[in-house]
């Protein structure tokens, strides 16, 4: 089917811009750095380092798979393409879960943020509410002016989690060595932790990078050459994996007391004050809380187009595909899917946790990682006459390694997370198996 996107719309530097904001290493950083700090003590050092390995591996992969098959369904289509519609029907699954639960997660973190700067506090579900209101206000004008607020944003942010960066590592508290003796502190007491502990900290962390396939969901309307978009890719991961990975580091040599820290719902909020002053903080805090803003309008953005692409190609059935493949005559933009994602993520926002939101949502985002790796290797192999604008270096080890530290990662996670997750999972594949026959055999 033909895509009835705006084409041309968005310049490469505007699509680059809504994936560092999807990925916003400020945002990723406060949203996570406490998951991974309760799970890992000072080795959430070590699990950010091994996810910046995965999360580039993971990037080589979307880069070569999606410049061959360029679509604004990005992993979707390019699991249909290589691994065939029943497998890619179970990732349109996820990418349903996790377009709700993804930014409902982000904006609950940055309404509680809002909440701990105004004095009294502030309801914050309700305030994350009103946040998914805005963003959803925002996500139905046409796309260009939307890059340019989340563009604008985007400077912002980086220039404060750089700023946090600079003080953090001038003010070298934390007298042990994160990389090669990791602690934790239990009842006031420090001990070591061991490898297992560190990888139950690795999902969370490629949480925090995950967001730089956003610039294939955008292939339709973009414009530059077909080589513009994979190395998009590459360089918002790179961002992230450099500013994260500096920011942890530099966080946990500030750390000034462990178990407080380790005891805190908000332990770089603490630090930030210790490192900055309360009002440095309370600037930076403001910082974070528009970072978060600014993530949760470019992932609203990419995941409404992830959906109007598994309906234009045939992947949701009936009235439901109807439903998200509907496009704004006025604004050429998946209107109703925006609906959906408020709806979905208004609820989450509302009545679940953060702490839940995350775990759950680190698992799925490494069950779509195993499906695109195994989709890179197989894609190499059978499609290697079809053109790339990029090939991947070292091949087949970037893959590879993904799957294997995607595989040991989730193997360190909650059973409920898993079980649930690949409970969906098989569900999907079962109904897609039984339904093999209506859907399409290749997206073109």
């Amino acid at each position: 089917m033909t895509s009835k996107l705006a084409a041309s719309a968005l310049r490469p530097w505007n699509v680059l811009a809504i994936a560092v904001s999807a990925i916003s290493p400020t945002t990723s950083v406060f949203l996570v750095y406490g998951t991974g700090l309760q799970a890992a003590g000072t080795g959430v050092v070590l699990a950010f380092l091994i996810g910046a390995v995965i999360a580039l591996c993971m990037s080589l992969c979307y880069a070569e798979v999606g410049s061959v098959f360029p679509s604004a369904g990005g992993a979707y289509t390019i699991v249909t393409r290589a691994l065939g519609p029943v497998s890619g029907g179970m990732v349109a699954v996820l990418f349903l879960l996790l377009g709700l639960t993804s930014t409902a997660s982000i904006l609950t973190s940055a309404a509680s943020y809002l909440s701990a700067l105004i004095p009294g506090g502030l309801p914050v579900s309700w305030v994350a509410l009103a946040m998914m209101v805005l963003v959803t206000a925002l996500s139905l004008g046409r796309i260009s002016p939307a890059s340019w607020v989340a563009a604008a944003m985007l400077v912002l942010e980086l220039g404060v989690i750089l700023v946090f960066i600079v003080l953090a590592f001038a003010h070298p508290r934390f007298t042990g060595d994160p990389f090669t003796a990791p602690m934790r502190a239990d009842g006031g007491t420090l001990h070591g932790i061991g490898i297992f502990g560190v990888l139950a900290a690795v999902v969370p962390a490629l949480f925090a990078f995950n967001g730089y396939d956003w610039p294939l969901y955008f292939a339709e309307e973009s414009r530059g050459t077909r080589r513009s978009l994979p190395r998009a890719v590459l360089l918002a991961a790179l961002i992230a994996i450099v500013v994260e990975v500096l920011a942890v580091i530099s966080a946990t040599f500030a750390i000034k007391d462990l178990g407080a820290s380790m005891a805190s719902d908000s332990p770089l909020a603490l630090i930030a004050a210790q490192v900055m002053g309360p009002a440095g903080a309370t600037v930076l805090l403001i910082g974070v809380v528009i970072a978060m803003f600014d993530t949760g309008l470019a992932a609203n953005l990419g995941y409404a187009r992830i959906y109007y692409a598994a309906a234009r190609d045939g992947m949701l059935p009936g009235a439901i595909g109807r439903f998200f493949a509907h496009v704004s005559a006025k604004s050429t933009v998946p209107s109703y899917a925006f609906a959906f994602l408020f709806v979905g993520n208004g609820l989450l926002c509302i009545f679940s946790s953060l702490t839940a939101l995350i775990t759950f949502t680190s698992v799925i985002i490494g069950t779509i990682y195993l499906t695109v790796a195994v989709s890179a290797l197989v894609c190499r192999v059978r499609d290697r006459d079809r053109e790339r604008a990029f090939r991947m270096p070292v091949w087949p080890l970037p893959p590879l390694i993904a799957i294997a530290g995607v595989l040991i990662a989730l193997g360190q996670q909650s059973v409920r997370d898993l079980g649930i997750a690949l409970g969906i999972a098989a569900v999907a594949l079962l109904v897609y198996l039984l339904v093999r026959k209506r859907l399409p055999s290749r997206v073109e």
